[in-house]
């Protein structure tokens, strides 16, 4: 099973992958997140996490980049087991944001989390 991250300062984005199908996790604060992960590794049964890499339209690194390298290498140490694999986000914020418009009744549809189900959908399809 796969889980995937869109991995902010402040809040991260989790999806996860049963069977094929993505699921939307909600949001988690950082100072949370690695001991909710470990909850959800153990519940989910996760080999493979999926982080994204933020990447400008024009595949330039932005700021958050260093940041998010930094944390892949701190959950390669706290899951030596897992892999850990990066997937390029550019457009899923925007897709996010198109879903979330769609869906604005429906106040437990955020953007951090469907931007995490992108990203692992896109990575499922290149599978």
């Amino acid at each position: 099973m796969h889980l995937a991250i869109d991995l902010w300062d402040k809040r991260c984005g989790i999806a996860v992958e049963v069977w094929w199908i993505v699921f939307p996790k909600g949001i988690i604060l950082r100072p949370k997140l690695v001991n909710d992960l470990k909850k959800l590794i153990t519940e989910y049964n996760i080999s493979i996490i999926i982080v994204w890499l933020p990447y400008d339209l024009y595949g330039k690194e932005l700021r958050q980049l260093e940041k998010t390298k930094n944390f892949m290498e701190k959950l390669k140490n706290i899951f030596p087991k897992l892999k850990i694999i990066w997937e390029d986000e550019r457009f899923t914020s925007f897709a996010a944001d198109q879903i979330v418009h769609e869906m604005w009744a429906q106040k437990w549809w955020k953007r951090d989390d469907i931007s995490a189900a992108l990203i692992l959908e896109s990575y499922l399809e290149k599978q």
